[in-house]
C-alpha cells in the first residue's frame, strides 16, 4: 500500500503543472536608461506578430515600429525598427514575461533601444514610455514605465519594490535624455 501511495503521489506531482517563477528587474535610472541605449525615439507601434522559435520552445514577439523623432543613435524620422522579445501568443498557447513591455498597435510611446539588426528593449519595461496629449496642460506627456517587477537594494543590500516615476512633459524628458547623452 506504501509503495502504491508513493506512486500515485509522484503520478500527482507531475501532472500538477508547476507555477513559474517571477521576473526581477534591476531599477535603472534615466541616465543608465540612456547610457545602455544604443538609440532612444519616440515611434508609433506599427504591428505586433508572435511566433515559435525556431526550436518551437519559447514564443517571441516582433514588434514593428516608425520613428517620428530620434533623441540619440543614428536614425531618422520615418525609419522602421523591428523589436524583438520573448513572449506573445500563437494559437491558444500563450507565454508571458513578467516585466517585458506591452505593445498596441498605433500607441505612441519613447524607447531605449539596444541592438542594430533587430533592436530589443533596455532594462525591459523601464525602457518603454507610452505617450499621451495631456489637454488639461496642453503637451504631450511620457508616462512612468510599468514597475511591477522592478527593485532595487536598499543600504543593507535587500531587495525592495523600486518606486514608480511620475509622468513628465515629453519636452522635458528629451532635453533630459539629450543632455545625458551628449559625449
Amino acid at each position: 500500500m506504501t509503495r502504491l501511495r508513493s506512486l500515485a503521489l509522484g503520478l500527482t506531482a507531475m501532472l500538477v503543472p508547476s507555477q513559474a517563477t517571477a521576473s526581477l528587474v534591476q531599477s535603472l535610472n534615466l541616465a543608465e536608461l540612456t547610457a545602455r541605449a544604443d538609440r532612444i525615439v519616440v515611434a508609433e507601434v506599427l504591428s505586433s506578430k508572435s511566433d515559435w522559435d525556431s526550436s518551437h520552445r519559447t514564443i517571441r514577439t516582433r514588434i514593428e515600429i516608425r520613428v517620428e523623432v530620434a533623441w540619440k543613435g543614428s536614425v531618422a524620422p520615418g525609419d522602421h525598427i523591428v523589436i524583438v522579445q520573448s513572449g506573445g501568443s500563437v494559437g491558444n498557447i500563450e507565454m508571458r514575461v513578467h516585466g517585458m513591455p506591452g505593445f498596441v498597435i498605433g500607441e505612441k510611446a519613447v524607447l531605449f533601444l539596444a541592438g542594430q539588426a533587430t533592436a530589443r528593449v533596455v532594462g525591459m519595461s523601464q525602457g518603454k514610455r507610452s505617450v499621451r496629449w495631456d489637454g488639461t496642460a496642453k503637451r504631450w506627456v511620457a508616462e512612468s514605465p510599468e514597475h511591477s517587477a522592478v527593485v532595487r537594494r536598499d543600504t543593507q543590500g535587500q531587495l525592495q519594490p523600486a518606486f514608480a516615476e511620475p509622468a513628465v512633459g515629453l519636452d522635458e524628458l528629451r532635453e533630459r535624455v539629450r543632455a545625458l547623452a551628449r559625449p
